[in-house]
């Protein structure tokens, strides 16, 4: 299996949760910002010296890069989350967004 594009589409994740660009993220582990660009969509990756600088900027543990469901993707988890805001049934939206916290 070809982590690359599951580890890249954690690394987008968290830096979105931390609310930086990928040009911010870029300059804090010291590579270009179209390398991070390629990191995020899979079609690279960066050395694991970089990689080590990861989890202390974007403030989560290791392993949770690691963490993952081929068949449930961050991009399927946000899209859902988004069809979840639109419902009217406020007790429904609060169950989801509940469990949608204990999957991330």
């Amino acid at each position: 299996m070809d982590l690359r594009k599951p580890l890249g589409s954690k690394i987008k994740y968290f830096r979105k949760q931390k609310g930086l660009t990928q040009e911010q993220l870029a300059e804090k582990i010291g590579i270009e910002t179209n390398t991070l660009s390629n990191v995020e969509t899979g079609k690279s990756f960066m050395s694991f010296k970089v990689f080590q600088k990861l989890p202390e900027i974007l403030e989560v543990q290791p392993y949770e890069f690691f963490i993952y469901d081929e068949n449930l993707t961050v991009e399927y988890k946000e899209q859902l989350a988004k069809k979840i805001k639109k419902n009217k049934n406020s007790r429904v939206l609060f169950l989801i967004e509940n469990i949608l916290k204990q999957i991330n």
